[in-house]
Order: structure tokens, then C-alpha cells, then sequence
């Protein structure tokens, strides 16, 4: 016993020999004994190149010292390399591995003035050709078709060239801005391949429509209101007539988005509402194509109508229902009465004022010579307007109620002045001779729009209704009058506004 505890206690002075011996040194020659290296030790101990006991997060031999651990290394994750035998690859048949994957670049353009005009559309001009209004036309179906439709293309690259030519023409350039002469260059290749396409028949009614709403913007930018009003007849004409070739057959219209059908309704409006010279048969024919789609949503029109979107969507319908048998019947009426036999004054006393011997007694009454069927269409058209805003009232009151800045705000005040529009327009649809009225009626309203107003479409359509019947007047005021007045005015306004389409406050003139 006594020989194990001496054995002991010899072992453990020269375990403290030693430590002394490895960590101080004498005269400093005398150098430490360096333990065993280990790989897996923290980074502090490697460079002492001490062994580590590996505790975590930071090593007991580092914190006894004081000095600060400073970790420990992230082992790399090797991946299993299969080295076992690998079937062969038939001959002809190219790998995919070895196949280089282009980048997707876009649009293929023939230079970078296009890229850049395109660019300028998608981020600045395609958000207000979209408006208040939520859709995915302007912003997502286009840009889209410009990938693979050259007409569309140049036809984009035009209204945006266009829009940066408005923009210089507020800072007191002309038009010989090359903005402008790159849009009319890009504009005439457009109009190139929609006369090569149109010569072999409407194959793609989808990409005509387009070109259509594209063609119709660029007239209107360049102040060509009349012109820009046949065209949006044409595109009409266009999809009636590939409906009529291809009836029967549903599966074809499922070529045509939705927000397509909705910017022909579009159309439809402004060639009704500006300058339209469709012969009466056409109407009627057109009537006749949306009788089918207003009787079903007429049968439950609450089920339809689920938010403001819907309320304008299918308010458009009505509206143009509304329109196209206000022309229809005009020129019924018309017809009627040319084929009439005119009224001959009394011979016998050609100078008495007895009762039908005078110029003044052939003008009756207008709803005595309308025909009844044509009364009680009328009647059942502001019926349907009713039932119309019976079934909108509580999305146009919410909209009304939020901020007056809002999209919201604007759409419904849009639509309520429309709706307003269309009654006053059916209530007239049979006036034949327009008179002078002393009562002051709707054309200092009208007027009033014009000027103040600060949403471009409501402008447009007052202005619009103004040239609709220049011979109108009530009292002082003058229909054809107050249009020139006002369109020349909301020109001179435009001339000044900014990119976004506002006129600044010095620029304005009303």
C-alpha cells in the first residue's frame, strides 16, 4: 500500500512538473510543449495549436484564459458521387446537359428606340389608358400580343412615341419632335400590315380588335376625333361579321378574352356616341345581337351585378342597347316620313289662315307620328335602366360615400352621370326638329362638365353630346356653339398637362 500511494504521489509531481515545465519558460529559451492537433477543435485553439475540449458554443480552455472562441468550422457536406456503371445514350439523341439555355430577352424589336418606347408603354402609358377602371387590357393582354403580333406591336410603340410627343409638346416643342415622327414611322407599318391582313379576311379576330382599340387611341392622340370614330365602328363591323361567319360555333369565341369584349363595348360606345354614320339597318342588327345577352341578365340582374366592376361592365351593355334603338328607331321614323305623302295648303284661299292652310300646322306632335311598337320599346329601355339601378344602388352609394380622390369615387360618379345621359336620350329619341326652348334644360350643364371637369372621358362625352345636336338651343345658349367653345379650351388645356395627363393649375384656362 504504502508503495502504491509513494507510486501515486510520484506520478502526480511529474504531471506537475510537467505543467509547470510546459507553460512557463525559463530565460525564455526553453520552449512549451505543444499538445496533440486536432482538427475538430475551435478556431482559437488551432492557432494556439492547444487541444480543445470541444464544448459549446464556446471551448472551456478559451474561457479559462479569457480569451474570446472563436468557434468552430461549418463541416462541408460531401455529395455521393455514384460511381457504378451508367446506361449509354442511344445515338442521335442530344443530352439535355449539353443544351445552353437562353435568357428570355423580351420582345424581339429591330432596334433600341422601340425597346424603349415599349418600356415607356408598359410603365407609364398603359395605367392610363386603364383609367379608374380595373382591367387587365391595357397593362397585360397587349404588352402580351406584342411578342407575337408585329401589328400590335408597332401599334404600341406609336401610342407610346405618341404620349412622349405630348409631353415634349407641354415644354414648347412642336411636333416636329422626333418622339413624334418615330410614332407616325411606327404608325404607318401598322397601318401597312392591317391592309395585307385585312385583304385575306378576318382569320384572328382577336388580334384585329386589338388593333382596332390601338388605332383608335392613336387618331384620338392626334386630334382626329371623326376619324377615330369610324374606326371604332369598323372594328365592330369586323367582329359582327366573323360572328356571322362562324356561328355556331361557341369554341372560337373562347379565343377572345373577356377584357376584349369589354373594350369592343367600348368602341361600340364611342362610334355611337361621336359622329356615327352606321345606316339604320345596322342597328338594328346590332340590336338584335345583344337582345340575347340582356334578357339573361335581366332575368336576375342582382345575380350578375357583385361589385362596381360588374356595374359598369354591365352597364355598358344596357347603354349600348339603349343607343343602338335610339338610332334604329330615328331612322325608322325618318324613313317613314320621307315616303309620306307631303301636305298641300288650301288652293281656293291660298292667303286665309283657316286650320291646315299654313306651313306651321304640318308640325305635329312627334309621339303622334311615332309608331306605337316604338313607344313601348322605348318605355321598356328605361325600364331596364331602372331595374338597372335597382340592382347598382348599393355599390354606387358605398362607392359615393368613400374619398372623393379615390377610383371608387370616380367610377360611380361616372356612371351616374351616364345613367343620367341615357334617360334625357331616351326621353328625346323622337324628336325629329330640334326647337328653341327658353327654359334653361341641360346644355349650361353640359357646358359645365366641359370646363371643369377633370376626368378626360367625362369631358369627351359632354362635349360629344353637345355636336350631337347643333341646332339645339335654350335661350342664350347655343349647342354647336358651346362645343367649339369647349373643345377648343379643353385643347388648350391639354397642351400644357404633364406626364401623368394633368393639367397643372397655370396651365389651366377654365
Amino acid at each position: 500500500m504504502a508503495t502504491e500511494a509513494n507510486g501515486l504521489s510520484d506520478g502526480q509531481g511529474k504531471e506537475r512538473n510537467n505543467d509547470s515545465t510546459s507553460e512557463t519558460a525559463k530565460d525564455g529559451k526553453k520552449k512549451r510543449k505543444g499538445g496533440a492537433k486536432v482538427k475538430s477543435g475551435c478556431l482559437t485553439c488551432k492557432t494556439r495549436r492547444v487541444k480543445c475540449d470541444e464544448r459549446k458554443p464556446v471551448c472551456k480552455r478559451c474561457a479559462r484564459l479569457g480569451v474570446q472562441c472563436d468557434g468552430y468550422t461549418k463541416t462541408a457536406v460531401k455529395t455521393e458521387i455514384h460511381t457504378g456503371p451508367r446506361p449509354l445514350v442511344p445515338k442521335g439523341i442530344v443530352q439535355t446537359s449539353s443544351l445552353r439555355i437562353q435568357p428570355y430577352t423580351g420582345p424581339d424589336f429591330s432596334g433600341q428606340d422601340e425597346a424603349r418606347y415599349f418600356r415607356f408603354y408598359c410603365e407609364n402609358v398603359a395605367a392610363q389608358l386603364s383609367g379608374p377602371l380595373e382591367t387587365t387590357l391595357w397593362e397585360r393582354t397587349i404588352p402580351q400580343a406584342v411578342e407575337t403580333e408585329p401589328i400590335i406591336k408597332h401599334a404600341v410603340v406609336a401610342v407610346a412615341a405618341l404620349n412622349k410627343s405630348r409631353m415634349d409638346a407641354a415644354k414648347g416643342m412642336g411636333k416636329s419632335n422626333p418622339h413624334h415622327q418615330f410614332a407616325l414611322l411606327q404608325y404607318g407599318k401598322a397601318l401597312k400590315k392591317i391592309r395585307n391582313t385585312l385583304t385575306v379576311g378576318v382569320s384572328d379576330p382577336r388580334r384585329s380588335l386589338m388593333a382596332c382599340l390601338l388605332v383608335l387611341c392613336l387618331e384620338s392622340l392626334q386630334g382626329y376625333q371623326s376619324s377615330a370614330s369610324i374606326q371604332a365602328a369598323v372594328g365592330v363591323a369586323l367582329l359582327q361579321r366573323w360572328c356571322l361567319e362562324n356561328k355556331g360555333k361557341l369554341a372560337h369565341l373562347k379565343k377572345i378574352e373577356e377584357d376584349i369584349c369589354h373594350g369592343l363595348s367600348s368602341l361600340d360606345l364611342q362610334a355611337l356616341l361621336f359622329l356615327d354614320t352606321r345606316a339604320g339597318p345596322i342597328h338594328c342588327e346590332l340590336l338584335k345581337g345583344a337582345a340575347d345577352v340582356q334578357l339573361l341578365i335581366l332575368a336576375s340582374p342582382l345575380s350578375f351585378i357583385m361589385s362596381l366592376r360588374d356595374c359598369h361592365l354591365y352597364w355598358q351593355l344596357f347603354m349600348r342597347h339603349c343607343y343602338h334603338f335610339i338610332a334604329a328607331a330615328r331612322s325608322e321614323i325618318t324613313q317613314q316620313n320621307s315616303t309620306a305623302p307631303p301636305e298641300s295648303t288650301s288652293q281656293t284661299h291660298p292667303l286665309s289662315f283657316d286650320p291646315g292652310n299654313n306651313v306651321w300646322s304640318a308640325f305635329v306632335d312627334a309621339s303622334q307620328e311615332t309608331p306605337v311598337s316604338l313607344q313601348r320599346e322605348r318605355d321598356a329601355c328605361l325600364e331596364n335602366v331602372y331595374r338597372w339601378e335597382r340592382a347598382s344602388k348599393g355599390h354606387i352609394e358605398e362607392a359615393l360615400s368613400s374619398r372623393k380622390d379615390t377610383d371608387e369615387y370616380i367610377v360611380a360618379s361616372m356612371l351616374r352621370i351616364q345613367v343620367a345621359m341615357t334617360q334625357v336620350a331616351l326621353g328625346t329619341a323622337f324628336s325629329q326638329n330640334e326647337m328653341f326652348h327658353f327654359n334653361i334644360g341641360i346644355l349650361p350643364g353640359l357646358c359645365q362638365v366641359g370646363l371643369w371637369c377633370r376626368q378626360k372621358a367625362i369631358c369627351e362625352r359632354a362635349i360629344s353630346l353637345l355636336l350631337k345636336s347643333p341646332e339645339m338651343q335654350e335661350g342664350v345658349w347655343n349647342s354647336e356653339s358651346l362645343s367649339r367653345f369647349v373643345n377648343f379650351l379643353r385643347t388648350v388645356e391639354e397642351d400644357g398637362d404633364d406626364a401623368d395627363g394633368v393639367v397643372p393649375a397655370s396651365k389651366r384656362v377654365s
